[in-house]
């Protein structure tokens, strides 16, 4: 029987206000500005490619769908990573030298605009029928993923885990991907923070150990076929494949000083939203907007709004969330004579859109960051709340 744990839990806010927004003089405050600008939707006519990566296949249709209930001209097409499009979902935080990329094969005479897009939550999948929910500490998955710890009857995850049976089990056979990845990326900047010494290498998003494989695909295709095989995957995809995933541990102090010692799980999407504050988000000359991974699970200060995440944390409860969190991110030639792809990231960030994404397992980003991706992506709203002249506005 699995071993008791502290588990933290959100509670969802079933009752949404409405807010009556009057008129102002600028500056407007953030909330007004974005309660403004979800209140219309410039509308396009024609397809958008946006080119997506396999473990997020499907949450760009998603997006597509919603936008094709207020604007039934506009289309949206998924594409494989790193197929030609005008719009590209990257799973982490994009170097320049992935811009430069992009801008080269996708839009050489076009500025490209980059924003964060949604987080999504990291941890180990394993498979390994019965072992659902193993406590996975910094220095267990580091082992594992430097290829020290082959056995699942290592003294350290013995320790760890005394109501599980761990004998009697094949090897662990760790599996990766071997070009980088963003979930990799996630928990080694995690692993590097709770203990350099375990894991000195710090944020990496390829893997030196174990068996490695061209694409996510291949990857899971194998691990289905072996018993006891290991990988760093999005919780999402783990899911997707019935894969059993670890809890981790959350050490440190929240906001208001408490000191937290804990395990929370994978089965609680609130935990999610409160750790995807964890990030910092920063901002390059042209405006461009970038989140790090978000990990530790306590969120950044500006970082997280919990009444405007919907959620309501029980009396005297710390502020902790999921620990290890990717950050997707959205690069798009910003070309005026062809506005479909930057018209498309607008309503991706907008909350219907941001809804669409977390029917696929994806976290929303916390409200102030999403209300910072705006500037980039040129949502204007004037001072009466009206879109701007030459945009084609739609009542959401």
């Amino acid at each position: 029987m699995p071993r008791s744990v502290t588990i933290i839990r959100g509670i969802v806010l079933a009752v949404f206000v409405s807010l009556l927004v009057v008129a102002c003089t600028p500056p407007m405050p953030p909330d007004v500005l974005a309660a403004r600008a979800e209140a219309q939707v410039q509308c396009g006519s024609g397809e958008v490619q946006v080119s997506v990566p396999s473990g997020f296949a499907g949450s760009v249709d998603s997006v597509g769908v919603a936008l094709g209930s207020v604007c039934p001209d506009e289309t949206v097409l998924e594409l494989p990573a790193g197929d030609p499009a005008p719009v590209a979902l990257v799973d982490k935080t994009p170097s320049q030298a992935d811009i430069d990329e992009f801008e080269t094969s996708n839009c050489p005479s076009d500025p490209v605009i980059v924003v964060p897009a949604f987080g999504y939550p990291v941890t180990m999948a394993y498979n390994v029928v019965g072992l659902e929910g193993l406590v996975m500490t910094p220095v267990i998955i580091s082992g594992i993923l430097n290829g020290e710890i082959t056995s699942w009857e290592d003294s350290l995850l013995l320790a760890e885990n005394p109501d599980f049976d761990l004998t009697l089990l094949p090897d662990i056979t760790l599996m990766s991907v071997d070009s980088p990845q963003g979930d990799v990326e996630a928990m080694t900047t995690w692993l590097g923070q709770q203990d350099a010494k375990a894991w000195p290498q710090g944020m990496v998003g390829t893997l030196n150990a174990g068996q490695k494989f061209a694409t996510q695909s291949d990857l899971l295709s194998e691990m289905m076929a072996v018993e006891g095989s290991i990988a760093v995957l999005p919780i999402s995809v783990a899911f997707n494949n019935i894969l059993a995933t670890a809890n981790l541990p959350v050490k440190g102090t929240d906001a208001n000083g408490q000191v937290v010692d804990t395990v929370v799980t994978t089965d609680d999407v609130q935990l999610y939203k409160i750790g995807s504050g964890a990030t910092t988000v920063t901002k390059d000359a042209a405006g461009n907007l970038f989140a790090t991974p978000a990990t530790g699970g306590f969120p950044v200060e500006g970082n997280f709004d919990i009444a405007s995440s919907k959620i309501m944390m029980a009396e005297g409860a710390p502020l902790v969330g999921w620990p290890v969190l990717g950050y997707a991110h959205l690069l798009i030639c910003d070309n005026p004579a062809e506005p479909l792809p930057l018209l498309f990231a607008q309503y991706l960030v907008r909350l219907a859109g941001q809804g669409s994404l977390e029917s696929h397992g994806l976290t929303p980003m916390p409200e102030p960051i999403r209300i910072q991706t705006f500037a980039p992506l040129k949502v204007v709203v004037n001072v009466d709340g009206e879109a701007a002249p030459s945009a084609s506005p739609v009542a959401s």
